[in-house]
């Protein structure tokens, strides 16, 4: 039995129940990213691009990014200060 099938087995006999019944529980997992091949990576990056193409609510955010921008005065700069 491999480590990974131990831990399922450990895992999937607990149950909501038997985990109160336990005081000072430690469930400690690692995680680990699998790694995704150039394809996969590709095919990931290709489903996000446009994803906003159809959301009206952006066309609202950038109209208000738009007026911000030219409301700002922006920062004082006083040229005779000595450097």
């Amino acid at each position: 039995m491999t480590k990974a099938e131990k831990i399922k087995k450990e895992l999937d006999s607990l149950s909501p129940e038997s985990l109160n019944e336990v005081d000072n529980f430690i469930l400690s997992l690692l995680l680990r990213q699998r790694k995704r091949s150039f394809e996969e990576r590709k095919n990931i990056i290709e489903s996000l691009c446009g994803s906003w193409s159809d959301d009206e609510s952006i066309d609202v955010i950038f109209k208000e990014i738009d007026l911000q921008r030219h409301v700002y005065p922006g920062r004082k700069v006083d040229f005779d200060v000595p450097a």
